[in-house]
């Protein structure tokens, strides 16, 4: 399977073909960014998923950690060893049938993990990625095939630490991400709504954000002027 991007043509019986030199594309290192906690827990609050959940990019396995931890019934599957779930699986190559899929691809691949996600999953795709997803000839094409439900927009960005970070991680990153959720069966336009991850995630982790801690001056900031020093004449106070 080559990259959707290259060219997606329509061919008979509502099926893609994809057009390109044919190879899996393998995904490098910097295509790895966790998903945050404060990414996860808003889609689990407004989306309910019945029996098992794949996730198949799952990386250190920040989602599926999660989604454990909520008691779904997960299974986790990645390209690349990073230290979680069944390794050494090529998600674009599998025909393995699963009820939902959830998952943080490549963005270079999400096109191509979208569309394999909704053949292979009985009920839901869960698919987080950058909000300009929805542009573009290709993914426009696929979304007419396989309608959007759901789209929930970050109305504050989302930060990704390095992995190998300690540190916490908090909004206003660079770019702006959004889950996007199909149904099995689905016909009719996508829903859009905002996800106020900051108010939500609070309920879940706590510290997470931290309130800017500035200090409050008491009483009016004033200048130390010298002892002999004298106002202008004409410039005090407007009466």
């Amino acid at each position: 399977m080559g990259k959707a991007d290259d060219i997606l043509n329509i061919s008979q019986g509502n099926k893609l073909a994809w057009i390109g030199d044919g190879k899996p594309q393998q995904r490098q290192k910097d295509d790895f960014y966790p998903t945050p906690p404060e990414g996860t827990y808003p889609l689990l609050q407004r989306e309910k998923f019945e029996g098992e959940i794949w996730e198949c990019a799952c990386g250190d396995g920040a989602i599926s950690k999660i989604l454990t931890e909520e008691k779904y019934n997960v299974y986790s599957s990645d390209l690349i060893d990073r230290g979680y779930g069944d390794t050494g699986i090529d998600f674009l190559k599998s025909n393995r049938k699963t009820d939902n899929i959830i998952t943080n691809p490549p963005f270079k691949l999400a096109i191509d993990f979208a569309y394999h996600a909704c053949q292979l999953a009985n009920k839901k795709v869960a698919m987080f990625a950058r909000i300009n997803f929805l542009e573009g000839v290709a993914r426009g094409k696929m979304f007419k095939l396989t309608p959007l439900k759901n789209v929930y927009v970050f109305s504050r960005r989302i930060t990704f630490t390095n992995p190998d970070s300690k540190k916490k991680s908090h909004g206003g990153g660079m770019l702006a991400f959004a889950w996007f959720v199909w149904e099995s069966g689905y016909q009719g336009k996508p829903t859009i709504d905002w996800i106020w991850f900051v108010i939500v995630a609070k309920k879940k982790i706590e510290g997470l954000f931290e309130p800017n801690k500035r200090k409050k001056r008491k009483g009016k900031y004033k200048k130390k002027m010298p002892a002999n020093f004298k106002k202008p004449v004409g410039q005090g106070k407007p009466r």
